[in-house]
């Protein structure tokens, strides 16, 4: 039988089509991703006698310049300060320890005010983690906590890498995503992706809501 596709047409089909397929990049591949469905969140029963709430870069509120949490970049966060201070309330009616984390350049008077310090808490000054350069393990290795409580901002920052760090070290993290907040939702997503499935971490944590954590 007569050949109808010479071979300069075949080496010159293979070659566009060929480099069709080849300029297809990861970024093509990502434009086809539909969002998982929503984590499971669970209630959880906090044993009091060993964990901790950690309340994480709530500064700028009052002054945008100040840290992350304000109308301007992140009012996310301010829209989830009532829920916060009805955990920190439940948390020191169960005497549990509340600590503080602060962004380079802020106060404890930076704090937002529904959320400020009492005397005695602790407050620590770091970067996305929490745990470095500062005296925070030590701070929960004394107070013999096995199990933190994360709030705060930004979700992919200090919660995702201060919780991460924490589960990997062996500690229990609860994670009240209703307590968690960044400037976009997506962020926020997919810091709950994380913590339902990433190895090392998922086992460690409890995603839940605020209103679901009972003392």
């Amino acid at each position: 039988m007569k050949n109808f596709f010479p071979e300069t047409v075949v080496a010159f089909a293979i070659s566009v089509f060929g480099a069709s397929v080849a300029q297809a990049t990861i970024i093509d591949d990502w434009n086809t991703v539909k969002a998982p469905a929503a984590p499971t969140l669970k209630p959880v029963s906090v044993d009091t006698s060993d964990t901790a709430l950690l309340l994480l870069d709530f500064n700028g509120a009052q002054d945008p310049s100040k840290g992350p949490c304000n109308t301007k970049t992140k009012p996310r966060c301010i829209a989830s300060l009532p829920k916060v201070e009805k955990l920190m309330e439940e948390a020191r009616k169960s005497d549990l320890p509340v600590v503080y984390s602060i962004t380079g350049g802020a106060t404890k008077g930076d704090i937002a005010t529904v959320l400020a310090p009492k005397k005695g808490d602790a407050v620590v000054q770091s970067g996305a983690n929490k745990f470095i350069n500062t005296d925070l393990e030590k701070i929960l290795t004394e107070k013999h906590i096995k199990t933190i409580i994360v709030t705060g901002t930004a979700s992919e920052g200090a919660v995702l890498n201060t919780a991460a760090y924490a589960a990997l070290k062996g500690m229990n993290v609860i994670l009240p995503v209703d307590g968690m907040s960044s400037a976009d939702p997506y962020a926020e997503q997919y810091v709950a992706w994380h913590f339902a499935n990433a190895p090392g971490v998922s086992a460690k944590t409890v995603l839940t809501t605020i209103d679901q954590i009972k003392f």
